[in-house]
C-alpha cells in the first residue's frame, strides 16, 4: 500500500464523514463490515471519529480498497448520506495524489483504473524502439537487425521496451511480431513461453482492429445512412456483422489508411516483469466499457448495467477469455487483464512478474 494515499485518505474521512457516516462507508463497501468488530470497542462505548476512520483504513487491505472507498464517496458526494449532506474534504488535493500514482478517473463508470502500462526509461533496443509497420517494411531486414542486438544481450539485460505502430496485425506482421517476441525472450532464457505471450498479444490486437473498424465502418458507411451506434446500437452491431461477413477485414485497412488509424503494440521487459498492452487513440462509449469491463473485471460492473449479447460488441467474443484462460494459468491475480480508459484513448494488457514466469519455468522443465 503506497503510505501517502492511505494516510492523505485518512485525513479525507475524518475531516468529511463523522462515525456514523464511516460506518455506513464501510458497509457499502463491505456489507460485513461491522465497526465495533473490527475496532474491537464494546457496543455501549461511543467510537470517536478518529479511531473509526483508523479502523476503516485499517482493514483496507490494498490501494485498490481505498480507491474503491474514494469512489463509493464521489458518487454520493452532494448527497444525503446517512442524514447529513456529503462534502468531501480534500477532494482535489486526494484527485491530484491518485493521478500522481497513475490512478485515472472515468466519469461515465464512476470509477478510478490503475494505469500500470507506462515506459521506463531504461531501454536497451534504443535503435529500434519503435517499428512503424503501417507500410510495407523489410521484415528480414528487421529480423536481421534484431538478431544481431540480441546477440550482444547478456541474461542479465532485462530492461528493454519495443512498440509497433500497425493498422491491422496481417499474417506477414503477425510472424514478423512472433519473432520478435522468440528473439528477445531467448536471451532470457524464457524463450518456452514466447507463443502464449504472442498468443495474447494477437488477441489484444485483434480486438484493437475491430475496435478501429467500427469506428471507420460508422464514419464512411452507416453513418451516410444515419445510423450510429449512439443512435441504435443493435442496428448498427447488425450491419457491422454483415460487413463482415461479406468483406471479411478486407475494407479495414482502406479506412485505417484514410484516417491514418493505428494501434501501438508496447513489448516491454522490466527487472520484475515481462509486460505487453495495446494502446488504441479512440475515446469508447458507456456501453462498450461496459462490455469490456463485463470479461475482465466483472466485479466493477453493476448488475443492472446494459449488456449486448453479440460477438461484434466491445469485448464480447471468445478473444479476451482466451486470454484470460492464458494469463490464470501464470498468476493468482483475481483480474490478470487491464484496462485503462483516457478521454482519448485506450490501454489495454497485462504484466506478468518474473518470479511467476520462472516458478512455471520450473513446474515445465
Amino acid at each position: 500500500m503506497v503510505q501517502d494515499l492511505d494516510k492523505f485518505f485518512l485525513k479525507v474521512l475524518v475531516n468529511s464523514l463523522n462515525t456514523q457516516q464511516i460506518e455506513h462507508l464501510g458497509k457499502l463497501f463491505d456489507s460485513r463490515f461491522d465497526l465495533y468488530e473490527v475496532s474491537g470497542f464494546r457496543k455501549t462505548v461511543p467510537i470517536p471519529r478518529q479511531t473509526a476512520a483508523e479502523t476503516l483504513v485499517y482493514y483496507c487491505r490494498d490501494d485498490y480498497d481505498i480507491v474503491r472507498l474514494f469512489s463509493i464517496m464521489l458518487r454520493y458526494e452532494g448527497e444525503n448520506f446517512y442524514n447529513r449532506p456529503l462534502v468531501i474534504w480534500g477532494r482535489d488535493e486526494f484527485f491530484n495524489l491518485l493521478k500522481l500514482h497513475k490512478w485515472v478517473y472515468d466519469p461515465q463508470l464512476k470509477n478510478f483504473f490503475l494505469d500500470p502500462f507506462y515506459e521506463h526509461e531504461i531501454n536497451f533496443l534504443k535503435k529500434i524502439r519503435i517499428l512503424d509497420l503501417r507500410s510495407k517494411v523489410d521484415i528480414e531486414g528487421i529480423i536481421r537487425e534484431i538478431t544481431a542486438i540480441s546477440k550482444k544481450m547478456s541474461i542479465k539485460d532485462l530492461e528493454w521496451r519495443i512498440a509497433m505502430r500497425l493498422y491491422d496485425l496481417d499474417r506477414k506482421t503477425g510472424e514478423l511480431i512472433r519473432n520478435i517476441i522468440e528473439l528477445l525472450l531467448a536471451r532470457q532464457d524464457l524463450q518456452m513461453f514466447a507463443g502464449e505471450l504472442f498468443f495474447c498479444l494477437k488477441e489484444l490486437a485483434i480486438n484493437s482492429s475491430k475496435a478501429n473498424y467500427k469506428i471507420l465502418f460508422e464514419k464512411y458507411v452507416t453513418s451516410r445512412e444515419g445510423i450510429t451506434a449512439e443512435r441504435d446500437y443493435h442496428k448498427f452491431l447488425e450491419l457491422f456483422k454483415q460487413e463482415i461477413e461479406e468483406y471479411g477485414n478486407s475494407r479495414l485497412l482502406d479506412f485505417a489508411k484514410r484516417d491514418d488509424k493505428y494501434y501501438i503494440i508496447t513489448f516491454q521487459s522490466t527487472k520484475e516483469a515481462i509486460e505487453i498492452w495495446v494502446t488504441n487513440d479512440q475515446s469508447v462509449s458507456l456501453i462498450e466499457k461496459e462490455q469490456i469491463l463485463a470479461k475482465i473485471s466483472p466485479d466493477l460492473v453493476g448488475d443492472d448495467n446494459f449488456t449486448v449479447d453479440d460477438e461484434n460488441a466491445e469485448g464480447a467474443g471468445l478473444g479476451l477469455e482466451l486470454v484470460l484462460n492464458v494469463l490464470k494459468t501464470y498468476t493468482d491475480e483475481k483480474n490478470p487483464l487491464k484496462v485503462v480508459f483516457y478521454p482519448d484513448f485506450i490501454k489495454i494488457g497485462f504484466e506478468l512478474k518474473r518470479t511467476d514466469l520462472l516458478a512455471k519455468k520450473k513446474e515445465k522443465e
